[in-house]
């Protein structure tokens, strides 16, 4: 029962099936949107776009496929099985050396010339190729080693939207990163200090021609520097990278005094859809805020340009507490606040991901790469020749798969 149910985790069939549902995971998670690949404006515009689809997709587990309970699942199976057909496999190499496993055998009267030479290679008679036997279980190892480190960066991966407007700092996680569904954060401070000084944006016919933007960034007490973000072109530090995620809009800057007299700075963003960038076309949202433990709902809207204006409700238990338009440098007076419209100014969605993983899933597919070239360019042989009578009794031990070997053998066999 044992033996029949190890052959079964280590069946080639079974690794194939697994393999194949994999792929067609892979693909289901590589075309179908992904709740943990959108930004939250990129997430709201799909549910409101297609609600039927996007709730069902949620629903079968295939709005974030490789989070999924069964993708998990089909990773542990694809261990187990790759883990035991190696260790079928090792045990049939060390049979193979050994002489235990099955073996061609010829009876020869005579000697071919390509084997004169071969009875001073001893009783263990002569190898060649010893590396290639190495190659399927390297395959096999490096197989596992990238599932395993797929498994680990799942679940100690970082992957957090936020976003950043000209002139804003981002040095603290805690209120500023919307982390995915599966993410951890190692802290509430993020070792770095991070500035967007300028954003470079360029549309042609709705679409991004040109998208940069500079920043500033200081790693704990180490020297400030400049650096520029593309679009593909991940800035790193320490151990993140930041990427531009292709959202961008305008926000309204305010300057909020609080009861106390202290001022602070509140940023709010709107969402420019690409076809109306560069246009002073008004920014809509609306938005519930906590004053002094109460919710006010607040009607906004941002019109950008030259002169920018910000028109704004705000009710509370259905009274209103202000309403109006307001230009740069007047104040609306919220009651226990007062907010000073200050202007406008770019923002720009970035992306902060961390995975220490991904450089053991690099080194799998090193092993795997070089175990595939071992088994498919070097062929194991063994050949040992023993007394028969009058004659000699050859024996061979190739791989399956080593066609030259087959060649060589049925010539053997005409020339007896």
């Amino acid at each position: 029962m044992i033996v029949r149910l190890f052959r079964l985790l280590a069946s080639p069939s079974l690794a194939l099936t697994l393999l194949g549902l994999l792929v067609v995971a892979a693909l289901a998670g590589g075309t179908l949107p992904q709740s943990a690949r959108l930004s939250p404006q990129e997430l709201d515009a799909w549910h409101q776009a297609w609600p039927l689809l996007s709730l069902w997709l949620e629903r079968l587990g295939l709005a974030d496929v490789y989070a999924s309970t069964g993708f998990f699942a089909l990773y542990v199976a694809l261990i187990v099985n790759l883990t035991a057909g190696t260790v079928a496999h090792v045990a049939y190499l060390l049979a193979w050396f050994r002489g235990e496993a099955s073996a061609r055998t010829l009876s020869l009267s005579a000697l071919p010339p390509a084997l004169v030479s071969l009875p001073e290679a001893g009783p263990n008679g002569r190898r060649r190729g010893g590396w290639g036997l190495a190659g399927l279980p390297l395959l096999h190892a490096g197989v596992v080693v990238i599932v395993v480190a797929a498994l680990v960066n799942s679940s100690d991966r970082l992957g957090a939207h936020f976003e950043l407007a000209e002139g804003e700092v981002l040095s603290q996680a805690k209120g500023k990163l919307l982390l995915e569904r599966g993410s951890r954060l190692p802290g509430d401070e993020l070792g770095f200090r991070l500035r967007l000084d300028a954003l470079r944006v360029e549309m042609e016919s709705g679409r991004f021609r040109e998208l940069q933007a500079r920043v500033s960034l200081q790693q704990a007490d180490g020297p400030l520097r400049q650096e520029t973000l593309a679009v593909n072109h991940p800035l790193r530090v320490g151990s993140y990278q930041i990427y531009l995620d292709k959202n961008v809009g305008q926000t309204a800057l305010f300057e909020r005094t609080l009861p106390d007299g202290q001022r602070r700075s509140l940023l709010i963003n709107f969402m420019v859809a690409r076809e109306s960038w560069g246009k002073d076309t008004p920014l809509v949202r609306d938005e519930v805020m906590m004053f002094e433990e109460r919710p006010v709902n607040f009607r906004m809207a941002l019109t950008p340009g030259a002169a920018p204006r910000f028109r704004l409700i705000a009710e509370r238990r259905g009274k209103p507490v202000f309403e109006g338009v307001l230009a740069p440098g007047e104040v609306a007076d919220l009651g226990v606040y007062q907010l000073k419209f200050i202007g406008t100014a770019p923002w720009a969605g970035l992306y902060l991901a961390s995975g220490q993983a991904l450089k053991w899933v690099f080194a799998g597919f090193v092993l795997a790469l070089a175990g595939f070239a071992l088994h498919l360019l070097v062929h194991p042989r063994r050949l040992r020749l023993r007394r028969d009578g009058d004659g000699w009794l050859l024996e061979g031990w190739a791989m399956r798969d080593d066609w030259r070997f087959d060649r060589q053998w049925r010539e053997w066999e005409r020339g007896r």
